[in-house]
């Protein structure tokens, strides 16, 4: 993520301890380290993009990217709505995910 120039996707992350993070999109010095108590990762697939004041927003699909790379970085993942959860511990924690469509 810090490589991309273009976008950098929100995240969130939930500890093992109950903490749930805000959205942030600073990846070089924001993200939990280290993950060790990380139970969580979200990662924001869509971006909006103002285009005129009474146009609708462009909505941007980087899904494209992002979960092939998921995929093969080997990653225990689901995608729900706009977001892709990336587990590190079991049971999975669905908390606070977006329901099944």
């Amino acid at each position: 993520m810090r490589g991309r120039t273009d976008w950098a996707p929100s995240y969130r992350y939930g500890s093992v301890t109950g903490y749930v993070s805000r959205w942030d999109t600073e990846w070089d010095y924001h993200p939990p380290f280290p993950f060790l108590g990380v139970e969580w990762f979200d990662i924001s697939l869509y971006s909006e993009e103002h285009v005129a004041m009474l146009l609708p927003k462009k909505i941007i699909d980087h899904g494209v990217w992002i979960v092939p790379e998921l995929e093969r970085i080997g990653f225990d993942f689901e995608v729900r709505g706009r977001v892709a959860r990336i587990w590190a511990y079991l049971p999975r924690s669905y908390h606070d995910f977006p329901p099944t469509d």
